[in-house]
C-alpha cells in the first residue's frame, strides 16, 4: 500500500481495498438512485412534484444505502471509511484548507433568500429535507467513503482526489441522459460537478469526518431544490447542481474554485512528501 496522506489511517483488516470492487458499488448505487429513482418517479403525474420527489428518493435510496452498509459489513473495511485525521492537524498544518468547507457552506446559505418560502408547504420542506439527507448520506458514503478509501489504499492523494471527483461527476450522467440533456450540456456538467466533488473531498479531509460531508451535501442540495423555480427534481441522483446568478453566491463559487485549484497543488506536494518519507524509511531500514 502507498501512504494514505500525511498521517492518514489505512485499515488492513477485512477484504483487500479493491478499486474495482468500490467502483462496482458505485455502479449499483447509480442504477438504483438514477435508474430506479426515475422509474418510480415516473409513476406520478408531473404536476405532483412533491410526490414524485418522495417516490423517486425514499424507496431507491433506502435500498441503495442498505446495500452499501451491507457491503461494508461484508468487506470488513475499517473505520477509515467514516473518519480520518483532519488535514489541518497534520504537518505542515495547512490551516488555509479550512476555507474550503466554509465556502461550501456559505454557497447555499447565500441562496436561502432565493427560496420561495411562502409557496413551499411544511410538508414539502420536510419531504425535501428527508430526501436530500438520504442523497447526501448515500453519495458521500459510496464516493468519499468507499471509493475514496479504496483508491487511497493503492494510490496517492492526487489520484484519490481526481478519481473521486470525476467519478462523482460521471455518476450524474445517466440522469442527464434520461432527461434528454444535450451532449454539450453534459460535458459542462461533468466539469462543474468534478469541481464540486473536489470541494467535498476537502470537506471530508479537513473535518476528518464523513458525516460532516453528508450534512453539507444534504444542506446544499436541499436549498437548491427548494430554490428551484422549475419545481422539485424527481430523480434521487439529479443531473446537475444548478448555480445562482446572484452576486454573493457567484463570489463564493469563484473563491471556492480558486481554493480547490490550489488544493490540487497541495496534494501534489503532499504526495511528494510521502514519497520522500517512504524513501527515507526504506533507506534507514536497509542500513
Amino acid at each position: 500500500m502507498t501512504p494514505a496522506g500525511d498521517g492518514a489511517h489505512v485499515s488492513t483488516t477485512g477484504r483487500p481495498r479493491s478499486v474495482w470492487l468500490a467502483l462496482a458499488a458505485v455502479v449499483v448505487y447509480i442504477a438504483l438512485a438514477a435508474g430506479l429513482g426515475n422509474l418510480l418517479s415516473g409513476l406520478v403525474r408531473d404536476d405532483e412534484s412533491t410526490a414524485q420527489f418522495a417516490l423517486g428518493h425514499f424507496i431507491p435510496l433506502a435500498i441503495a444505502i442498505a446495500l452499501l452498509l451491507l457491503f461494508l459489513r461484508w468487506a470488513g473495511w475499517g473505520s477509515d471509511v467514516w473518519r480520518e485525521r483532519p488535514t489541518p492537524t497534520l504537518i505542515p498544518r495547512r490551516w488555509w484548507l479550512l476555507s474550503i468547507p466554509v465556502l461550501v457552506v456559505l454557497g447555499p446559505i447565500g441562496q436561502l433568500g432565493d427560496v420561495p418560502w411562502v409557496s413551499r408547504s411544511i410538508g414539502t420542506i420536510l419531504v425535501i429535507a428527508a430526501g436530500t439527507l438520504m442523497v447526501g448520506f448515500g453519495e458521500e458514503l459510496v464516493i468519499r467513503g468507499i471509493l475514496l478509501t479504496a483508491v487511497r489504499a493503492r494510490h496517492g492523494e492526487l489520484a484519490t482526489l481526481l478519481v473521486t471527483s470525476f467519478v462523482f461527476a460521471l455518476a450524474h450522467i445517466p440522469s442527464s441522459l434520461i432527461a434528454g440533456v444535450s451532449v454539450g450540456a453534459i460535458a459542462f456538467q461533468v466539469v462543474a460537478l468534478a469541481s464540486v466533488g473536489a470541494a467535498y473531498y476537502w470537506v471530508r479531509r479537513v473535518t476528518g469526518r464523513l458525516w460532516v460531508g453528508m450534512l453539507v451535501h444534504a444542506f446544499t442540495d436541499g436549498v437548491l431544490y427548494l430554490a428551484s423555480g422549475a419545481g422539485t427534481p424527481a430523480a434521487s441522483m439529479p443531473q446537475g447542481h444548478p448555480g445562482s446568478p446572484e452576486v454573493f453566491p457567484a463570489i463564493v463559487q469563484s473563491l471556492l474554485l480558486l481554493a480547490t485549484a490550489i488544493g490540487v497543488i497541495s496534494v501534489i506536494r503532499e504526495d511528494r512528501r510521502n514519497r520522500r518519507a517512504a524513501s527515507d524509511a526504506a533507506s534507514s531500514a536497509a542500513t
